[in-house]
């Protein structure tokens, strides 16, 4: 009836009272009583659900919880020995818990409930929901086995295999992997979910998926928040002959060669190493390429800047021929600052071939015909170059090598008369084993020539050279 306040339990009761004496039908309502009972207890949790109770007493081997069920659930002091001691401690009367009913019930009419279950069958249900979604997770490494990394995973344990693992060789031996796994412990690694198998108990992730699906991501928001001439600093990643990648906070960029400094530069490990961090400047953003564009010249001293105060028009000077072209030679007068000695500039003109006079390396006196700051280019000639002042700056530089390698030559003969005073003292049988012991020789590796990268620019001046 409309507007009727009234359950259906009281409508059963007011039915039960019109049969007028209850004491004599007694038993009959009793029966009701229990089948009230009864369909009360249909709500009652069926074995493996995973329900929220709240803790209604703290006992010193169990702990009972109410689940909203007829009857209370105990979880015993078994399943409370397999929880965390932390998290164990955090169990206090009132605090809403999850749990797993283990058993219907006992003998004195209780559920069995397991906390410990139920955080695992939860963390479970999100192991499945991540691996639908393909979301990222960052999880810690706790341990690992033969086949890759184990990580936290709430009250689970996660297998990264070595395949997956971000920055580990291939070609390791097992005790060098076994090294490098135990230096990641500790490490926060973000991680992709890639197989959930609850009955196997395998929870597989991937922190490769993962890295690649960041990066991605980042270098996404990178190219909406950067903008071209912004500074940020960034770690080398990888060195190759042609630059540097260089990640910026998620998305590498590159390092061209001819960017890394003012100085020519071979190939980029002959000034950067794995790992270096270095502060750059975002010369370009290609973002329907996605690529960035970094420099780390910019960010130095210009040696061009001031190079009217430290040469004229006219000077005489000693320079290195860095490199031989069709068209001449280029030759540095300090790191950063190169000139060009046309090849009509190399030799007299009766020399038949001018360019076989000079060599890379070699150092030559060459006379300043002329010099662009704006543009950065230097004249150079060698053959109008005033032979009596060439010959006193190449004497003065030898000079000053001879020293250098006098005082050289003193100081390794005073560490062997330091090293023979020491020998015809005693000396113990471990030092003597230890005299004996053959040191490694050194190696030296001789850096392939730079390919300029602007010689369109050299033939231009070139031109203009010729033209004066």
């Amino acid at each position: 009836m409309a507007g009727s306040s009234k359950t259906d339990n009281d409508r059963y009761s007011e039915e039960f009272d019109d049969f007028g004496d209850t004491s004599a039908d007694g038993a009959d309502y009793d029966l009701f009583e229990q089948y009230l009972a009864e369909e009360d207890d249909l709500s009652l949790p069926e074995r493996g659900d995973l329900r929220e109770g709240m803790i209604v007493e703290v006992r010193s081997s169990e702990i009972l919880i109410n689940i909203g069920a007829k009857r209370d659930g105990v979880v015993p002091q078994a399943d409370i020995a397999r929880l965390d001691k932390e998290y164990a401690a955090t169990l206090v009367v009132g605090e809403m818990v999850p749990v797993v009913v283990s058993k219907l019930t006992t003998d004195e009419g209780m559920l069995i409930l397991s906390i410990a279950d139920a955080l695992q069958k939860r963390d479970w249900l999100t192991a499945e929901k991540m691996l639908e979604s393909g979301e990222i997770t960052v999880r810690q490494v706790v341990g690992y086995n033969k086949g890759g990394l184990l990580v936290e995973y709430g009250h689970l344990r996660g297998f990264i295999p070595a395949s997956h693992v971000v920055g580990l060789p291939r070609n390791l031996s097992e005790d060098e992997r076994n090294q490098r796994f135990d230096e990641m412990i500790g490490d926060e690694l973000p991680v992709e979910v890639i197989e959930v198998e609850r009955r196997r108990r395998r929870l597989v992730l991937s922190h490769r998926f993962a890295e690649r699906k960041y990066r991605e991501e980042r270098k996404a928001q990178l190219f909406e928040e950067m903008k071209v001439g912004d500074v940020v600093e960034g770690e080398v990643r990888s060195l190759r002959p042609f630059g540097a990648f260089v990640d910026i906070g998620g998305a590498d960029g590159l390092l061209h060669v001819s960017e890394i400094g003012w100085t020519p530069v071979s190939h980029p490990r002959d000034v950067l190493q794995v790992g270096d961090v270095i502060k750059v400047e975002v010369m370009r953003l290609d973002a329907d390429r996605s690529r960035i564009g970094l420099s780390r010249k910019k960010l130095l001293p210009n040696p061009w800047e001031s190079i009217e105060e430290r040469y004229g028009q006219g000077e005489t000077v000693l320079v290195t021929i860095t490199r031989v072209v069709d068209f001449g030679a280029f030759a540095q007068l300090e790191p950063g600052v190169e000139g060009l000695i046309h090849v009509s500039e190399l030799a007299e003109i009766e020399i038949a071939e001018p360019l076989k006079s000079i060599a890379s390396g070699d150092r030559v006196a060459v006379k300043i015909l002329r010099v662009d700051p704006e543009r950065q280019r230097i004249g150079l000639s060698r053959r109008q170059a005033d032979d009596i002042v060439g010959q006193a700056l190449l004497e003065a530089e030898i000079g000053e090598m001879d020293e250098q390698s006098e005082a050289k030559a003193d100081l390794g003969e005073a560490v062997a008369e330091e090293a023979s005073a020491a020998e015809e003292a005693p000396v113990a049988e471990e030092a003597s084993a230890a005299e004996e012991t053959p040191v490694a020789e050194e190696t030296s590796v001789s850096a392939t020539e730079a390919v300029p990268a602007d010689e369109g620019k050299d033939v231009a001046f070139l031109a203009d050279n010729d033209k004066e």
